[in-house]
């Protein structure tokens, strides 16, 4: 029965109802608890670890943070964290929370066995409770707006001779809709063990919160609800309002759901430091914290984007020299490394889709030539037009190549080409110009004039200077009574063949 009461007491301003490991409630950090604990979102700092590891990812430079809050007398909340950003594998961080509470009086009763009436007691001197958890916590961007994190802790609880410990996950997202609002969700003890000298359950807790940045962050607002399994919901609200860049002033408000607590703080900054106070109004009275947070190192953003730097610069040296498939296993490490790039994506997207027909163009001869330009340009994508002329010239040189043919094909659908490329019909020494130049012949002794443009356009894309193409589009305007159309087109042909008798015929009917 001491046992209970004891645990019961430390237990008391848990907002989830004394339940197992409640003191992970209490918060941590006391630029977070000056806001009335409305931190899930909002978390980018050190305390993330505790908050939301999924909020890791917003640090830049490594971080230490160490907090002490005095809840009553005799108990004392301390919270110490260190978080470490890399440049390519997510954001890592160690935590310990921990709750004591000392000078719990310890006595023997003696009872007299027929009347039940207490006979004796002695003081067997005194005996503390500690609650403590520490974790190891992980966050990673998987793209630039979302991001996860997970936390496994290890909760163990001493009261004099009794213990137990608990083992548990928690995993949270956030997502970035803007550069001022941002969304976070999560599940704590979402896996859960337990052993020692207990019967409890740690509780299945939901969590969601909202983060608001207004005036370039000078003001914040955070809105968090929970839901402990068992228990009736909580929420928090605050904000804060940086004055000066080194000094903020804090307010919030806890709710379960009635308001519970009424917190206010303020904050300085000095360099690299950072001194938080934060002071709550509660029914037992109020309870101050005091934390202190030194950043250290360089800002892990401008090693991370050299670095990815760095290796985009490999990847465009073998891109530019042909070899596709190695450009591409260097894209896909700056992806890794950077996954909210959305150029590094789309590049990765557009060459994974040429090197399923076309792996590597290396060699100075005309058609790898022409087809590692084809593909630079697709990839570019600014012009898709310009790839699919390029890819036709290199397929006119080589028309037997399929795979180039397929490629072809796959950006002309891109590129909403109307007809698409296909291999000669006539003699087997057909080219494609030679296909097209049959097609736009056959499209005039047909009557169709604007096809028989339309693919005679399409060898000009490849050869401007090609003569029969040009006769074919002047007699197009001709037939469709263009006749001062016809005549420039003709006019061109003969500055490129001068002997050209039969456009010199043409040319004295339109005169």
């Amino acid at each position: 029965m001491g046992l209970f009461i004891a645990f019961s007491a430390v237990s008391a301003l848990a907002q989830s109802g004394g339940q197992p490991g409640a003191f992970m409630s209490y918060g941590a950090g006391a630029r977070a608890l000056g806001m009335g604990g409305a931190f899930f979102a909002v978390a980018d700092d050190a305390s993330a670890s505790y908050w939301n590891p999924a909020a890791l990812t917003l640090l830049e430079r490594k971080e230490f943070t160490a907090m002490q809050a005095t809840m009553f007398e005799g108990t004392t909340l301390n919270f110490f964290s260190y978080a470490h950003p890399t440049t390519s594998k997510g954001t890592w961080a160690v935590s310990m929370t921990q709750l004591k509470s000392v000078g719990f009086e310890k006595v023997s009763i003696s009872v007299n066995p027929g009347t039940e009436d207490i006979v004796d007691i002695k003081t067997l001197g005194t005996f503390d409770a500690t609650e403590r958890a520490m974790a190891f916590s992980w966050g990673r961007e998987v793209s630039d707006k979302l991001s996860f994190g997970v936390m496994a802790k290890n909760i163990t609880r001493t009261l004099d001779t009794s213990a137990d410990s608990f083992k548990a996950i928690d995993i949270a997202m956030l997502q970035k809709f803007s550069p001022t609002y941002r969304v976070a969700m999560g599940v704590q003890n979402v896996f859960s063990m337990v052993s020692g000298d207990t019967d409890d359950k740690l509780p299945l807790t939901l969590k969601f919160g909202q983060a608001l940045s207004l005036f370039k962050g000078s003001l914040v607002f955070g809105l968090d609800v929970a839901k402990p399994q068992g228990a009736s919901s909580n929420w928090h609200f605050g904000g804060e309002y940086w004055l000066m860049y080194w000094a903020a002033l804090r307010f919030g408000v806890m709710g379960a759901p009635g308001i519970q607590e009424a917190d206010f703080g303020l904050g300085v900054k000095y360099k690299d430091l950072a001194f938080d106070l934060a002071q709550g109004m509660h029914a037992l009275g109020s309870t101050t914290r005091f934390s202190v947070t030194m950043r250290m190192g360089q800002s892990n953003k401008s090693k991370h984007d050299k670095e990815v730097r760095d290796i985009v610069r490999q990847a465009m040296q073998y891109f530019k020299s042909g070899y596709f498939t190695r450009a591409i296993e260097k894209l896909r490490s700056a992806m890794d490394a950077d996954p909210g790039n959305a150029e590094i994506r789309r590049m990765v997207t557009r060459l994974q889709g040429a090197i399923e027909y076309v792996p590597d163009a290396t060699g100075g001869e005309e058609v790898p030539t022409l087809t590692r330009r084809g593909i630079i340009s697709y990839v570019d994508g600014k012009d898709l037009r310009a790839s699919v002329n390029v890819l036709r010239h290199a397929f006119n040189k080589d028309p037997k190549n399929d795979r180039l043919l397929s490629l072809l094909n796959m950006i002309e659908k891109e590129a909403g080409v109307s007809e698409l490329t296909r291999k000669p019909e006539g003699p087997e020494i057909f080219t494609y110009i030679d296909q097209r130049t049959y097609d736009a012949r056959a499209a005039i002794y047909d009557g169709k004039y604007d096809l028989a443009m339309k693919r005679a356009q399409d060898i000009l894309d490849l050869e401007p200077n090609n003569e029969t193409a040009l006769e074919i589009m002047g007699s197009s305007f001709y037939l469709m009574d263009q006749k001062e159309k016809a005549k420039v087109i003709w006019e061109k042909v003969l500055e490129i063949n001068p002997n050209n008798t039969i456009i010199k015929n043409f040319l004295k009917q339109v005169r």
